[in-house]
């Protein structure tokens, strides 16, 4: 008697507990269901601005998913520095990376399904000896070629392309070998300010910036600059193609007092280019005195942040299923912190794509 009513009980017991992991399962997924939350209605908040001249209500798109490039890190292994990351989920975007390795089809397929694109700052030559673009240069201008496409057929697809990522796009607009970016800057572990040129009464990145931050980056070193490479003005003004497709917003002075191009805008096109790096004033903690991390120059990259992401709301692109984004978003990926303390980067395991 005892024994058959231990056995029920245990029965029981299973019965409640199957229950109770299938309700929990359900509304876990109940939770994931409604992933993409897409609505036409004025965006009144939006650094970007979001309706038409005529007051029609535009696309908003509250969850945006922004493809980040990898860059190589060694033979092993590819790797995205985590403030790229923290930048967009900053505004609130979610990151996944754009595996530059991939096939071309691959890419294409992930570019298809994303809301904004990120190019990031990095040590990768932009450049082979020779003069020709490299694979991974290649592989941001064929992004950048398809997110033109996308906006030339009505689908706003914005593109940030930050240091290197800047150094990509404007020389994969030169003809075949024609050295457009130049290694003889002096602008390594430096704060500068900008000078702004006047079309920036032409910009949609300058236009809702608040006077104060414009007054800031005038007179102020609130930008952060690491790099050798650059692009003198004189460079940017000799090809029409650069000319005609994008304004030259901003120039900065190296340590040389040399002039280099800082910040550019597409013309027709979604597409900024920023030769500094706004998210290490928020997210980089090396052992100097350079990085800005005053109040106003925090602001300045939360600006930057928001105007990125809040341009990325206008694009409905999608995954198919909440199970597709999980495999594809970077929150999956190990950090690792490196020995010296300075950031934390994702590292990819480089698979065999042969």
């Amino acid at each position: 008697m005892n024994s058959r009513l231990t056995i029920n009980l245990l029965i029981i017991f299973l019965i409640v507990l199957f229950v109770q992991k299938h309700r929990a399962i359900v509304t876990y997924q109940a939770l994931l269901e409604p992933e993409i939350e897409v609505k036409k209605e004025k965006c009144d908040g939006c650094t970007g601005g979001n309706s038409t001249d005529d007051g029609e209500e535009e696309l908003v798109n509250y969850r945006p998913i922004i493809g980040i490039f990898t860059q190589p890190f060694n033979n092993s292994h590819d790797y995205i520095m985590s403030s790229y990351v923290k930048f967009v989920q900053l505004a609130g975007a979610r990151a996944v990376p754009i595996q530059w390795r991939d096939s071309d089809e691959d890419i294409v397929e992930l570019v298809s399904k994303l809301n904004g694109v990120l190019y990031p700052g990095g040590s990768t030559p932009v450049r082979r000896k020779d003069g020709s673009l490299t694979k991974h240069t290649k592989k941001v201008e064929l992004v950048t070629n398809l997110v033109k496409e996308y906006n030339e057929e009505g689908i706003h697809y914005p593109i940030l392309a930050i240091c290197m990522g800047f150094q990509q796009i404007t020389q994969s607009e030169a003809p075949y070998k024609d050295t457009l970016i130049l290694r003889e800057f002096d602008s390594v572990n430096n704060a500068n300010n900008v000078t702004l040129a006047d079309e920036v009464s032409e910009s949609k990145l300058f236009e809702e910036m608040p006077d104060h931050l414009i007054e800031a980056l005038e007179e102020e070193n609130i930008t952060y600059n690491h790099h050798y490479d650059g692009i003198k003005p004189e460079v940017f003004e000799k090809y029409s193609n650069l000319r005609e497709e994008y304004h030259m917003l901003g120039v900065s002075y190296d340590e040389k007092d040399q002039e280099y191009v800082a910040v550019i805008e597409a013309k027709n096109f979604p597409i900024y280019g920023l030769q500094f790096h706004p998210e290490q004033n928020i997210y980089s903690w090396r052992p100097n005195p350079e990085i800005p991390n005053s109040r106003t120059a925090i602001e300045f990259s939360q600006y930057l942040a928001n105007f990125f992401i809040d341009e990325a709301r206008k694009n409905d692109n999608r995954f198919e299923s909440y199970d597709e984004i999980f495999e594809n978003r970077i929150d999956t990926t190990p950090l690792h912190f490196p020995e010296d303390g300075k950031q934390e980067v994702y590292v990819f395991e480089i698979e065999d794509r042969s």
